[in-house]
């Protein structure tokens, strides 16, 4: 999972003197890897605070304005820019993009470089823009599409001079965003906070957050942790599902006033990819963000009743999500209920109905710890995911919603007003102990392959926010809250102590000699196939292992036989595949209009049932290596020819001889008489031919799709490293033509064979021409190819040469009734 991350922001929580580059550079080796660091300003360069000094009508359009700007020190002199906006007024503090800066116009479409311009016969030297025109339509939205952004209005107070860069303006300048990668076992890294800790452990930088002074002070009912319910101010919270739910704490705040929120806040969001939407949902996000708790809020006056439940879904209940959409609830959902009906899916999504609005006045907010595998299950089952569900299934401590309420309820209080009813209702299901484990200095040293001493391993340790006891040789460790779904043994601490100590330090030795292991000879002879493949032009494919049954669907595949995932993470990944061909079909839809001629392959396994559509479910699937081929080329109408022309190329690189051709058995994926299958021993090798037109209308591909399917293990069985060789014969070889008429049902490769093994001269036969027509008898077709002749002893005579011929088309007349043409 990622994390988008503000420098600016984690600075608040942690002393760092770093620059971005060596913070990211340094963290990435001992904690969460930085994968990007990206600009926050990287859109507005060339975007600048101006003031309106004057506005005139303009001479020949009603509704544009010619508008005067003092950009102060940007610009030599006061700009005239022509503008539709429909809230112009003069003094009024803009957002002025002049001539070399990227706007999209309307907010919509990519970015474009202004340049100076006339707008009917009036010069124009920039233009003041929309939010959305800049990139923060999600921070300012605005109530018409000519509404442009009114810093005057939506940052209150902003004290800065005409000419200063919007960027520096909105604080943005030295900011930078950075994309770090959290592995799944650290949810505790999912906040600044968590982000922050790593930092000071790692740079050894002082740790500044100092958490909320709140204090949610516990009601009479609830000191006891272990309660069936409490109640304080009206409110009411029982939690039925005690396996699911740990603890759950509700605050309910009246008198609050439902806006905008400030500036400060909407940056932070947008840091972070979220988009604000009123000050009480950011706010919940905000601290999401800040402790990687999360939170949701409730309006009050629309909950029925009193009461809070947690509970399981019951049969038939439904609940539109705030994504919009209604959902099923199957009873293995956890939800959260007001007397009436579920108002949440716990973990994952609150109501439309019961979340806040423009009129809210009264409010619930909840925090909650929530059992993971409850979640992700409940999540995967109604195919709804959320940033609340992703750090709820990676396991949250039931000690974070406590920290992660004070602080909500202070924010509430500074940027909406109201008051807390009563105290913060605090239910929980089981008392909370923090695990303790033990070590013994030797048994680091000897796990990490370096001698580290006793102090610096508890420094370490410390510095993770662990409590750390010594007894002579042995180090005992209370795991701190934040980690309690980390660390499960003594071993850990181990790596707790390597990570920070450094990986890169740990010198590179070898314990013991280890045998070479050997190499799976298909993964050996598919990364050949892979190379031969790209050296020839074509470019590899990378696909899911699963599929959606639509996909299958358009490529003539029945998905009622082949293998589901019980809990597929959306419905396009709900099939283990049976075949490339599907996704090859996907990919040539895709790219068809890109080029002129597409060479794709991908070589992966394929998933079927063992013992075919009657096998046993609870198998595992038969997971069979294939490699697939696709050619299509604009206005080619036989791409099956290049096909079988690079699986022919692969047997031959591959010394793979005397393959017999066939074709296709009955398969309406391949185009009737367009299909052939290759064969050693009764072994299949491969299927050549072009995609029937059917499947390629189902895909809307354009040109007609020359295809090769490779069963990689039979292939396998016959490749061989070293080529035979064969010298040169000493004396020249003669061509010669032959044309014979056969049935329309002989193969090609059958004749071939009769010709080679009707003499020894004939070294070589290839098919150059195929006719059916005029001249030639219904249910017969011409069949012309070259012949080479030669011999190891002499130079053949024309006589000699016109004898192997002979002997050729004797053969051809014995075993297939040919004639000569």
């Amino acid at each position: 999972m990622n994390l988008l991350v503000s420098y600016d922001w984690l600075k608040e929580y942690v002393g760092l003197k770093q620059k971005p580059e060596e913070f990211a550079s340094k963290i990435s080796l001992c904690g969460p890897s930085v994968e990007k660091i990206i600009p926050a300003a990287v859109d507005l360069e060339g975007i600048y605070v101006g003031k309106i000094i004057k506005i005139a009508d303009h001479p020949k359009a009603d509704k544009l304005k010619l508008v005067t700007v003092d950009l102060g020190r940007a610009t030599s002199k006061e700009q005239r820019i022509v503008c539709g906006g429909s809230n112009l007024y003069e003094g009024q503090i803009v957002a002025v993009a002049v001539p070399g800066a990227k706007v999209r116009w309307h907010g919509e479409g990519d970015l474009i470089e202004l340049q100076p311009t006339e707008i009917r016969g009036e010069k124009s030297d920039g233009m003041i823009c929309a939010a959305g025109e800049i990139g923060l339509g999600e921070a300012f939205p605005v109530k018409d599409d000519h509404e442009i952004l009114d810093l005057n209005k939506e940052i209150p107070g902003m004290k800065v001079n005409p000419g200063t860069p919007l960027s520096q303006a909105l604080g943005l300048a030295d900011d930078v965003l950075m994309d770090i990668e959290v592995t799944s076992n650290r949810p505790d890294s999912m906040g600044m906070v968590g982000i922050a800790r790593e930092a000071s452990a790692i740079l050894k930088v002082p740790f500044i957050y100092s958490p909320t002074s709140l204090v949610l002070r516990p009601t009479s009912k609830t000191k006891n942790p272990l309660v069936k319910g409490g109640s304080e101010g009206g409110l009411n919270i029982k939690i039925d599902a005690k396996d699911a739910c740990s603890r759950y704490i509700g605050t309910r705040i009246e008198g609050v006033k439902v806006g905008p929120s400030p500036w400060w806040l909407k940056r932070r969001l947008m840091s972070a990819g979220i988009r604000p939407i009123n000050n009480l949902v950011d706010i919940t996000n905000y601290v999401m963000y800040e402790t990687g708790q999360p939170m949701h809020v409730f309006d009050a006056d629309k909950l029925a009743g009193n009461t809070i439940h947690v509970r399981y879904a019951k049969q038939g209940e439904k609940m539109m999500a705030l994504d919009g959409k209604t959902y099923a609830l199957p009873d293995s959902v956890l939800v959260i209920a007001d007397e009436e009906k579920p108002v949440a899916i716990a973990g994952v999504m609150g109501g439309e109905d019961t979340g806040s609005a423009e009129g809210t006045v009264n409010i619930i907010l909840e925090a909650a710890a929530f059992d993971p595998v409850v979640v992700r299950r409940g999540s995967r089952k109604i195919l709804l995911q959320s940033d609340s569900q992703l750090r709820f299934e990676k396991g949250l401590s039931q000690m974070g919603p406590e920290p992660a309420m004070a602080r909500a309820i202070e924010l509430v209080k500074e940027l909406a007003g109201g008051e807390v009813v009563g105290a913060s209702v605090d239910v929980q299901t089981k008392k909370y102990k923090p695990q303790s484990f033990s070590i013994t200095v030797d048994e680091v040293n000897a796990l990490i392959g370096v001698e580290l001493k006793k102090t610096h391993m508890v420094e370490v340790l410390k510095s993770l926010g662990f409590k750390v006891k010594t007894v002579g040789n042995k180090l005992s460790a209370e795991v701190p809250w934040w980690r309690d779904h980390d660390i499960e043994a003594g071993r850990d601490l181990v790596e707790e102590i390597a990570r920070v100590y450094g990986y890169g330090k740990i010198p590179a030795i070898v314990p013991m000699d280890i045998a070479p292991r050997k190499s799976d000879a298909i993964i050996v002879w598919e990364d050949r196939i892979k190379d031969l493949l790209a050296g020839a032009g074509y470019t590899e494919l990378y696909s899911y292992s699963f599929v959606s049954k639509d996909l299958l669907a358009k490529a003539g595949f029945n998905a009622q036989d082949l293998l589901h995932v019980q809990n597929p993470l959306t419905v396009e990944l709900e099939v283990m595949r049976p075949s490339l061909i599907p996704q090859l079909l996907e990919a040539v839809a895709g790219n068809q209009e890109r080029a002129d001629t597409l060479r794709l392959f991908e070589c992966s396994n394929v998933y079927l049932r063992q013992g075919g559509k009657k096998g046993n479910w609870s198998d595992l699937p038969d997971e069979s290596p294939q490699c697939v081929i696709g050619y299509i080329e604009h206005q080619n109408d036989s791409p099956w020819r290049e096909a079988k022309g690079i699986v022919e190329y692969i047997f031959d690189s591959f010394d793979i001889k005397e393959v017999k051709w066939k074709k296709v058995s009955q398969d309406d994926l391949w185009h009737p008489g367009r299909g052939v299958q290759a064969y050693k021993d009764d072994f299949l090798l491969a299927t050549v031919g072009e995609i029937s037109p059917k499947y390629t209308e189902a895909f809307k591909i354009e040109s007609r799709v020359g295809t090769a399917q490779l069963e990689m293990r039979n292939i396998i069985k016959f490749t061989k490293t070293h080529k035979s060789y064969s010298p040169p014969l000493p004396y020249p070889e003669s061509k010669r033509d032959l044309a014979i008429v056969v049935d329309q049902n002989t193969e090609y490769r059958d004749i071939e064979l009769a010709v080679l093994r009707a003499d020894e001269k004939i070294l070589a036969v290839q098919w150059f021409d195929t006719y059916e027509g005029k001249g030639v008898a219904e249910g017969k077709k011409s069949l012309a190819m070259h012949l080479t002749i030669g011999s190891a002893e002499k130079t053949l005579t024309s006589q000699e040469i016109d004898a192997v011929v002979n002997e050729a088309l004797l053969a051809c007349k014995e075993k297939f009734g040919a004639e000569l043409r």
